[in-house]
């Protein structure tokens, strides 16, 4: 019987390998925290510390290289040049909604602040506690909004580009529809820029989502140990995207698993890897262009009618599916 991949270690990687399986996330981590903690020392503005999400990059696809959890996913598999695509449009699109939302929501914490006579942040709290504060408040507003994107079907026309790919891997960790970013980043903005986090707090949230997010989609062969009850990612999150949609409606934590957790959605099977055919499920020709990706939401009906006729000549020709 299988054990799960986050409790035990694969054969033919050495003693390095699994040693870096265990330690890799944890020291990338506290890396990137002293380097934003030095960031702002210098007194440079706290956003800034978004460079070190681009710093990782580099390292995350050599560690995909040299101990990838399936090997198969560092073959390309029709999709890269929409991935390379979907990266920058998405900053821009991702970038232009942020400013629009929060200068929104800037303006409803002004409002707020004004009423209630002071900040509602616990600014007198130590900076450690507001940054766990910080992170657990944007990670509601961004668990509901993912969660229904799965349970809606309207929603999930949009989200289905991002389950699309028959891989996980670094680069489509940004792919989605502007749509979904519309709807997803509305909702996401809005306890932070409300409550009133100071820019030190914000830096910090940012380091350990960005950091997380890289490792969520990675194709790393990570073991997460304890780490699996506060980061969706490794095992966690390749369920999620498995191409059954039963196994897929869980994990919904863009960087932690703790309201998945609470909400009851979190899914980890001790005796069961996470599946390496990822995707959608009887959605076969779901396009693999850029272009095709951005009309498919509004074109679901007959890519549903064209998986079916593929389907059907599959079975007709007498080959398993």
């Amino acid at each position: 019987m299988n054990q799960s991949a986050e409790t035990r270690d694969e054969g033919g990687g050495g003693m390095l390998q699994t040693w870096t399986r265990h330690f890799v996330f944890p020291l990338t981590l506290v890396v990137a925290l002293l380097v934003a903690r030095e960031i702002i020392a210098s007194g440079a503005a706290p956003e800034s510390v978004i460079v070190i999400w681009f710093a990782l990059m580099p390292w995350i696809m050599t560690l995909e290289r040299w101990m990838p959890r399936y090997a198969s996913w560092n073959e390309g598999k029709g999709d890269t040049l929409a991935d390379l695509i979907h990266f920058p449009m998405n900053l821009i699109v991702a970038g232009g909604l942020s400013a629009l939302w929060g200068g929104l929501h800037l303006f409803l914490a002004i409002r707020l602040q004004e009423a209630l006579g002071s900040s509602v942040w616990p600014l007198d709290w130590p900076i450690a506690v507001q940054v766990v504060l910080a992170c657990l408040a944007a990670e509601l507003f961004a668990y509901w909004p993912h969660r229904l994107m799965h349970e809606n079907a309207f929603l999930w026309r949009f989200h289905s580009v991002h389950h699309s790919p028959a891989r996980v891997y670094w680069l489509n960790a940004v792919r989605a529809h502007p749509g979904e970013h519309l709807f997803r980043g509305f909702f996401s903005s809005i306890p932070l820029a409300v409550a009133g986090a100071p820019p030190e707090v914000l830096a910090y949230w940012m380091v350990l989502t960005r950091v997380g997010g890289l490792f969520q989609h990675a194709n790393i062969n990570i073991a997460l140990g304890p780490w699996a009850w506060i980061f969706s990612m490794g095992e966690l999150h390749r369920w999620h995207h498995s191409a059954e949609k039963a196994e897929a409606d869980h994990n919904f934590g863009d960087t932690f698993i703790i309201w998945d957790a609470i909400f009851g959605t979190r899914y980890l099977p001790a005796k069961a890897d996470a599946p390496e055919k990822v995707g959608i499920s009887g959605l076969e020709a779901y396009p693999r262009s850029w272009w095709g990706q951005m009309k498919a939401p509004f074109q679901m009906a007959s890519i549903e009618v064209e998986s079916r006729i593929r389907s059907d000549i599959t079975d007709d020709s007498g080959l398993s599916r």
